[in-house]
């Protein structure tokens, strides 16, 4: 008969070196309780790229090419063999400088930049299209320019997202942590300071911030371009550098 008062391994006994590790990692870890644990990384450094494990991505530490329209910045990344970020892989690569990235002087100053309402007006394009199809507002991402061309690489309905903007607001940590499978808040999310406006046909998305606000917009003009408008680029890990 078992006795229940036996104390049992908290992992099984065949449990390797590796799980392990990584219950180690999340004792051991800054990170605030109920935040995502990231696993550490063997990745090798990349210049001016942070490495992003949950999406398998090196980003740039900062925004380039500026004074391009978002059809223009695809094209662009292209020649660099890079590709621009979704709103999911971008609100994941904010998530990890706020609770994972090991150098917190390098994450205050980019967090610094991409979210403190302050002068001047920082933005960048992000990997998103609304478009309507047969009533139905979708969004398309994953693009690739190939042979001269923007090609479209997933088209999905839009479902459980906030279709009203909120201005403000919409709570960062909902965003970062509970948004809709295509990154989009929900309806029920918490009041916040983070200003969102609503995915709208034509439109594609941008993160920005100045002297009045900071927040996701899915109502951007693709032809809109700006010197203080730019992109982050992100490269696969092996992708050329």
């Amino acid at each position: 008969m078992e006795d229940k008062n036996q104390i049992r391994p908290l992992l099984p006994i065949t449990a390797s070196q590796k799980d392990l590790e990584s219950v180690a990692d999340a004792l051991l870890s800054e990170n605030p309780p109920g935040a995502t644990v990231i696993s550490t990384s063997n990745a090798p450094n990349m210049a001016g790229f942070i490495y992003v494990p949950s999406i398998k991505l090196y980003v740039a530490e900062q925004r380039s090419l500026q004074n391009n329209n978002w059809n223009q910045a695809h094209e662009e990344l292209a020649k660099q063999k890079g590709k621009m970020l979704t709103i999911p892989q971008f609100e994941e690569f904010i998530k990890y400088l706020k609770h994972g990235y090991k150098d917190k002087r390098k994450a205050e100053a980019i967090l610094d930049d991409v979210l403190t309402v302050r002068d001047p007006w920082r933005a960048e394009h992000l990997d998103a299209y609304f478009e309507e199809k047969n009533g139905v507002l979708h969004i398309n991402y994953d693009h690739t320019f190939t042979g001269g061309k923007l090609k479209v690489g997933k088209s999905e309905p839009l479902k459980d997202y906030l279709t009203a903007n909120k201005t403000p607001g919409i709570d960062l940590d909902d965003l970062l942590t509970k948004a809709n499978k295509h990154g989009l808040p929900k309806p029920d999310f918490k009041q916040g300071e983070l200003y969102y406006y609503a995915p709208v046909n034509g439109a594609v998305a941008r993160f920005g911030a100045n002297s009045g606000r900071a927040g996701l917009s899915c109502s951007g003009d693709p032809s809109g371009w700006d010197g203080r408008l730019g992109v982050r680029v992100a490269k696969i890990l092996g992708g050329n550098k």
